[in-house]
Parts: C-alpha cells; structure tokens; sequence
C-alpha cells in the first residue's frame, strides 16, 4: 500500500513556505515520487534541459516532462529530502516549478493566456500605425520629402514601436535570457536579437539622421510571433481538455460504512482497499469494487460503451464510473481512486498524447538546427564586414541585422499555419471541426481505418427484432409489463407496439433490480426480465442469447418466450465502408460490446472485427497496427474510446459522442455525418499537397536571399520586404486551398 509523505486534501493542502516540495512526496517502499508544474516549458529544447537536469542525478530513474500539462514526473529511490535538491537543480537550469496542482495549472494558464493577448493587441496597434507612418517616409525616398519632415514621422514611429516591442516581447526575451544564462540556446534567442538590435540601430539611426530607420519591421515582426504563440497555447489548451474531462468524471466524495453500521463522508481520493462503501440509486461508483450485497442495473456506457446496463448482484465487480441505476449497493473497495479504471485511462491517455507530440518536437529540432546556422551567418557577416570588408561599426552591423532579419522564418512559420487555417475554414463551413496543429498532415497519412460500433456505426439505441412467429397477444402482455419500468430493453419493447396496444395490467408491478418485472396474474407470476429470473432453462434459447441482447417473458404452464434486440445501425454505415474500402483504407470494427451483435454487425458491413476490447486492448490493437507500418485513423464516440482516440495516429469523434472522446479526438465531426469522414481526408490530402509547396517555396527564398544578404547587397529595409513578400506569397497559395468545391 502506499505511504504518502504529506497530506493531500484539496482544502487543506497548499504550497509549503520556502518554497520546499518535500510535503508532496509520493512514497512506495524505497521509490519516491513528485509531479512539479514547469513553468516557462514549451518546446524540445526545454524538455532537454528540464530532464537533462536531473535524470543524472543519483538514483533518479525516471524524469519525464509532459508539454501538455507542463507536468514533470520524477521518480527516485532513496531519501524523501532529495525532493528539494532536484527541485532546484531545475530551477538552475531557468525554470520555475511548483508542486503540480491542476488548478493552479488552471489559473497559471489563464494569466499566461491574458499576457499574451495584452501583448498581441500592443504588437498589433504598434505595427499597424508604424507602417502607417512608414509608407510616407518610403515614398519620400523616392520623392525627396523634406529631412525634417521625414525624422518626425520616423520618431512618432519610434515612440510607438519601442516601448510595445519592448513590453509585448517579454516573453521572447524571458526565455532567451534563461536560455542564455544555462548556456544553452533556442530559437527565442535569435528572435530576441533581431528584435532589438533592429530597434537599437533604428534609434541609433534616428539620433544621426540616418536612413535605416525600421521601427515598423520591429513591430510588425513582434506580432507575427506573438499570434504563433498564441495559437500554440490554443492547441495545448485543448489537448489538456482530455485530461481535466477524465478528472471531472472521477468522483468527488463517498460514503463509507463503518464497522458499527453507522454512514461517514469522505473524499474519494482517501478510499483505501478494504473499505465497506455504500453506492445509492443513481450515484456513480468512486474506485473499483466488488460487491457484498445487493442487486442492481448498472449503467456502464461511460466506461465500457455498452448502452445495455448491467445487471449485477453479490461478488460481482464494479469498475469507477459505472452508474448504479437501480437498488442501493453496499461494496468492498478493492482499489484506490488513482489505481482504478477511470485514473488508468487517464494515464493511457496522457501517454498516448505525450507520444503523439513527436512531430512537434521534430520541428523544433529543426529549429534548434537553424537557430546556430542564422547566429553563425549573421556574426560572420558582421566580422567579415568590419575587418575584411572596409566597412564601419556601424554598416556591419547593419549587414549583419539584415542576415538575421532575411533569415527569420516567417515563411517557414506561415508555410503550414496559413493552410491549415484556410483548410480548417473549408472544415469548418461542412461542420467538421479539428482540434490540433498537425491533423490535416496526420490525416492525409492515413491507409487504415478502425470503427467503434456502438454510437458510430450504430444508434447506440437498443431495438426490438420483429419476429413473424411472435403471437401479438404475448407481444401486447410483454408491453404492458415493460411500461413500468425505465430501463432501455424495456422502453425499447414498450415502444415496439402501438400506442394504445399494451396489455393494461391490474394490480401492482414490482421492478426486482438487476433482474426484471413481476405481476400477479389470474393464472399466477409472469416475470418479464433475464433468463435466470424468469427461470429459462439452462441452454434454453442459447442461439437467441449469443446473436443479441435480450429480455425473456415467463408465464405460468408456458414455454418461456425471447425478445432480441439488437442496436440500430446508422444508415450512412455501408455507404461509409464501400467509400473506405473504395479508396484502399481497409475498414474494420474495434469494439467493447459482446461478442455477438459485433460480429452480426461486422458480418452484414463485410469488414472484419474485433469484440469485447476493453480500452487497454483498443489501444494495444492499435499499437499493434502501428508496429506494422499502418497509419491508423480510428472514429469513436464513447468515454472507453479515449486512450484509442489519443493513441491513434489520428482520430475522429462526433459532436453526439462523450464529452471526453470529443477532447481526445483530432477531429469532431457532426451528429451521425458519417460521410463527411472521407471528405475530411480529401480535403487534408489536398492541403498536405500545399503546405509541401509552401516548404519549397520558403527554402528557396532562404537559400537564395541569405547569401546575397550576406554580401552586403540587402538593407534591414530590403530584408524586411523580403520578409514580407516570402510571407504574403506562401499565404496567397495557402488561399488555394479554400477555391472550388471538393469533390
């Protein structure tokens, strides 16, 4: 069992004084354990520096910083106290941490989002009204404006372009000055260095009456930056929604039953294995169980994404989050709340996402290339120049702003960005919604298709088979009994006449929970429920049991007689899987429900399936498609399908589906729009052909551009334009992909 080193409840715990997170140790046996908030982590380069910190460190054995959360795991064996030192050997390296708490996550993100709009909208009126002052003074050049003329326009544009830049790049010059100071390097640092050198030569310039006067690249650079930032914390914030969906589903409180009988409250989070638990009508179940006394229907779909409830009764067991939909439970906790299903889930979850950041981290790799290469070229440039080159301090210098100015990937930054909001106002007006940076190119990749069954190829609604044998009369009687009760076979049967057709029955209906419905008739009992309550034989009706779901009626002197029902099948699902199979995807079924109507469903769509999967063999189905080479999109709509939405190379929900597969999936697309997958992924196939252009198109202007930048031949100015047009050309091809109409 494990011991913990500090206490946790959400009203007590706070943050230690001095800033000691020896308090929030986890312990088992000799391991120790601690998540910290890394505050200032957002690329490759910091997760190097975060573990590289301390994964080194004596007896450390795991130190893993998930971008996502900004959450760093740390385990180790030995002494407790060690927590500390660790603790400050990150902060050595330029960043804060904090003992992680998901609302002070919340609240760090929330001022962090507030800063970086304040300083969008500063970089923003800054950049507009500096370019509006430096058109004039670019015509003068041309026209002979007056000197004095042209030095008050450029000063009103240094009085509004210094002091945004100054204020609305903090962020850049934060993260290169921690950088900087470990003796590292990212890509904020040659960010923070065009920045302001551009503005210190362009005040510099001002002062003597120089031409190199851009105040207005500055600012409108700044902004260009800031909005990438600020997208990129979007699409974080999301992919985070996962995560906090799974806690919110997780129970808060419990009620424990003593050993005098007598009922206590306490927090879900301090359920211990061995405790007696009581679960009333309509509470969820807090941690995984097993149950001591009791019958009830439990109400699964959230966990296992059967719509059938589950009839459970003594030493059956119970998995956290089922629903208890009829009689009163009493259950011995087999689990703590972080070891039960929901908290795995979770945890398969946030594997999976951190797995899914590789092509992120990829870029920035590249990046970390680059950055080296532009402070290279451009403090050759400024060398050569001022010894080689017989130019002064002054015009090297200028040279060398140009290189870095010419060298910033804008292009490189709009290539992708630019075709991906255009392809997502193209989704967007067909209802179909993305929800993160990379789907399109992850999607074009796709050459495997894997179904859930229940709510995406099917209603998720059980319904009655009509059998042409039936009498109406057993029919009419099996509806009447079925009026009394809400649970979903029996409203399904109850629906299943006429209005007016059911038996109207005298006397009292009795609901038993777990097993079905009683009536007193002339002739004696007739139940209506499972085939144990009813008394069906054992192999009686073994066929009817196997193909579908089931309700059995048992009269008094007769034989007893089956109602099957079987889910509703959405009738865009074969056209779905004749396109899929048309375009080479190789459609199948991956599914939790049984057996039975699986392989009845997978047998009239021609696909083949897997049943009965729990969420763990979901994602291990697709790790192992993943192992043989297959990109794998797979589409569900249920809280089991998370960890495989998440897992998945890409994955597609719908807005009728679970909140939490909404938040794990890439893509949600409308309530039962089945069609609208495979034009998802025509449309993301056209785009990856022009986000590939866009790439082209941005290496040659670098390569053309830096070397005759090198050479003296560029102005910032020159640069600037450059800049600008590189951008404006890879924008207006991204245009392209909104023309025309998909086909």
């Amino acid at each position: 069992m494990t011991a913990l080193a500090g206490t946790f409840p959400s009203d007590q715990r706070t943050l230690p004084e001095q800033g000691s997170v020896l308090g929030f140790v986890d312990r088992d046996g000799a391991e120790c354990r601690l998540n910290l908030l890394v505050e200032g982590a957002h690329c490759a380069a910091c997760i190097q520096a975060v573990e590289g910190a301390v994964a080194a460190e004596p007896g450390v054995t795991e130190a893993r910083l998930n971008l996502t959360l900004r959450r760093l795991s740390l385990r180790w064996q030995g002494d407790a106290a060690e927590a500390d030192r660790l603790a400050a050997r990150i902060e050595a390296a330029g960043y804060k941490v904090v003992p992680f708490d998901p609302e002070f996550l919340e609240s760090s993100d929330q001022q962090t989002w507030r800063s970086l709009l304040r300083a969008l909208a500063v970089a923003g009126f800054a950049g507009s009204n500096a370019m509006m002052l430096s058109i004039p003074v670019w015509v003068g050049f041309a026209t002979d404006m007056e000197e004095g003329t042209r030095l008050l326009l450029q000063a009103i544009s240094g009085l509004v372009a210094v002091p945004a830049v100054l204020y609305g790049g903090r962020l850049f010059y934060r993260s290169a000055w921690n950088a900087l100071r470990t003796a590292r390097t990212n890509i904020d640092v040659p960010i923070t260095l065009g920045l302001l050198l551009t503005l210190g030569i362009s005040v510099v310039e001002l002062l003597r009456g120089g031409p190199h006067v851009y105040f207005d690249s500055a600012a409108s650079l700044l902004f260009v930056l800031l909005l990438g930032r600020v997208l990129e914390f979007r699409v974080r914030a999301r992919a985070r929604q996962t995560l906090e969906q799974f806690l919110l589903m997780q129970s808060r409180g419990a009620t424990r039953v003593m050993a005098d009988g007598a009922l206590a409250q306490l927090r879900a989070a301090d359920i211990l294995p061995g405790m007696v638990l009581l679960v009333r009508p309509g509470e969820q179940v807090p941690v995984d169980g097993t149950i001591l006394s009791g019958h009830s229907e439990m109400d699964r779909a959230a966990v296992t994404g059967e719509p059938v409830p589950l009839s459970v009764a003594p030493g059956d067991a119970l998995v956290a989050g089922m629903i208890n939909g009829g009689g009163a439970l009493h259950c011995r906790a087999d689990r703590a709340m972080a070891d039960s299903h929901l908290a795995e889930m979770a945890r398969l979850v946030e594997v999976a996402e951190t797995r899914r950041g590789h092509l992120v981290a990829l870029a920035d790799k590249v990046s970390a290339i680059w950055t080296p290469i532009i402070h290279a070229c451009a403090a050759g440039t400024f060398l050569y120049w001022l010894f080689l080159g017989g130019a002064g301090f002054a015009t090297a210098l200028l040279y060398a702003v140009a290189v870095l100015i010419i060298a910033c990937p804008c292009a490189i930054g709009l290539a992708v960005p630019a075709v991906q909001v255009v392809s997502r106002g193209a989704l967007l007006r067909r209802g179909i919604l993305l929800r993160g940076g990379d789907v399109l190119e992850r999607l074009a990749a796709v050459d495997r298709v894997v179904l859930d069954k229940t709510g995406t190829l099917t209603e998720g609604r059980p319904r009655l088979l009509r059998d042409p044998s039936r009498d109406p009369a057993v029919l009419a009687l099996a509806a009447g009994l079925a009026a009394h009760s809400l649970h979903p076979l029996a409203r399904a049967l109850a629906a299943a006449v006429p209005a007016g057709s059911a038996v109207e029955l005298t006397g009292d209906v009795q609901e038993v929970p777990g097993a079905g419905l009683e009536w007193q008739g002339p002739q004696g009992a007739v139940r209506l429920g499972s085939a144990g309550f009813c008394g069906v034989p054992p192999g009686f009706g073994a066929a009817e049991m196997e193909a579908a779901s089931t309700v059995w009626l048992a009269r008094p002197g007769r034989p007893p007689v089956c109602f099957r029902f079987a889910d509703t099948v959405r009738a865009e699902a074969a056209e779905l899987v004749t396109t899929l199979k048309r375009a080479g995807l190789a459609p199948s079924i991956l599914s939790g429900d049984a057996q039975g109507p699986v392989m009845d469903l997978a047998k009239r769509l021609a696909v083949p399936a897997v049943a009965a999967a729990d969420p763990a063999a979901k994602l291990a189905a697709l790790e192992a498609l993943r192992a043989q080479g297959a990109h794998v999109l797979m589409v569900g709509d249920g809280v089991n399908d998370a960890p495989a939405l998440a897992g998945a190379h890409v994955s597609a929900s719908f807005t009728h589906g679970a909140p939490v597969s909404q938040c794990a999936a890439d893509i949600v697309l409308p309530a039962g729009r089945l069609t609208l997958l495979p034009e998802a992924m025509r449309i993301s196939r056209r785009a990856l052909g022009l986000m590939r252009q866009n790439m082209i198109i941005a290496a040659i202007y670098n390569a053309a551009l830096v070397p005759v930048a090198m050479t003296g031949h560029v102005t910032p100015l020159a640069a600037a334009i450059a800049m600008s047009v590189s951008s404006l050309t890879v924008t207006l091809n991204a245009l392209r992909a909104g023309w025309g109409r998909w086909t």
